[in-house]
């Protein structure tokens, strides 16, 4: 079975558990997750689920069987063992689940998951990163989750996790500008618009440039018109064509449908 991203939440919204995270941690975390596949499954049964280009990191506790990371036909990128940061995609992947897997993750908002971790975007450059060469506590956190009797309670374990590393954040200018690009108020009264972006925030683009090479490893117009996309396409399936378009950042349905095919295919 293969579900898509937008297109079949049914199927999402049926394997996955999710819950929003505390007030004091929603300038971090879209939410958490569970997938759970330790139910009686048919023996060859797989789940393949493509997502589209996007700018959110997550950290995924990996508790049972390895899944596989695929490109958008398929082709094996590589096969997840253990827990790993998994960093933003500017492709479409296929991630492919098979019986027994048994995942808990922390979807982050963009750049968030750089920002607490301290690491870079060229670190995750078509690739993940171990989740233990990062975080020495991890083996304790998967045991407590793996014994967590419920939602709420992984919520809990998860949640003490990162303020632990909320302490540990040190002020850093570029990275801050950063978060306020992709996450605040500015962009979407930018338009999506790099010059209009480094107007709001009191910078200029060429400094802006360099905060998101340094911080993220890709180019903040790159990084716009992903996030550009994503709120256009979340629109697109609620109104169809009939969305306001220009105030998405597009000149017409026919532009957005550009944009489609190039950050799906």
């Amino acid at each position: 079975m293969q579900a898509i991203e937008f297109i079949n939440q049914e199927y999402f919204n049926g394997q996955y558990r999710y819950i929003s995270p505390s007030p004091d941690l929603e300038p971090y975390v879209v939410y958490y997750w569970l997938l759970d596949l330790r139910r009686p499954l048919p023996l060859h049964e797989e789940f393949r689920e493509l997502l589209l280009a996007n700018m959110n990191a997550s950290l995924v506790l990996n508790m049972g069987v390895p899944f596989d990371i695929c490109n958008a036909k398929g082709q094996l990128l590589h096969s997840s063992h253990h827990s790993e940061l998994i960093g933003y995609q500017t492709t479409p992947v296929t991630y492919r689940h098979y019986p027994n897997n048994f995942l808990v993750g922390i979807k982050f908002k963009p750049a968030s998951l750089n920002y607490l971790f301290h690491v870079k975007g060229a670190d995750m450059q078509r690739q993940t990163l171990s989740a233990c060469d990062v975080m020495t506590q991890m083996p304790a956190l998967e045991a407590a989750v793996y014994e967590a009797p419920d939602m709420q309670a992984i919520k809990t374990l998860l949640e003490k996790f990162l303020r632990r590393q909320t302490v540990t954040m040190q002020d850093h200018r570029r990275f801050d500008y950063v978060l306020q690009s992709l996450n605040g108020p500015a962009l979407q009264q930018s338009g999506f618009q790099l010059k209009k972006l480094a107007g709001l925030l009191y910078v200029s683009p060429r400094t802006l440039e360099r905060y998101f090479t340094d911080s993220l490893n890709i180019s903040p117009k790159k990084c716009l018109a992903i996030l550009r996309f994503r709120h256009a396409a979340a629109q697109y399936i609620l109104h169809g064509y009939k969305a306001d378009w220009e105030e998405l950042g597009y000149h017409d349905f026919s532009h957005f449908r550009k944009d489609w095919t190039r950050w799906s295919a």
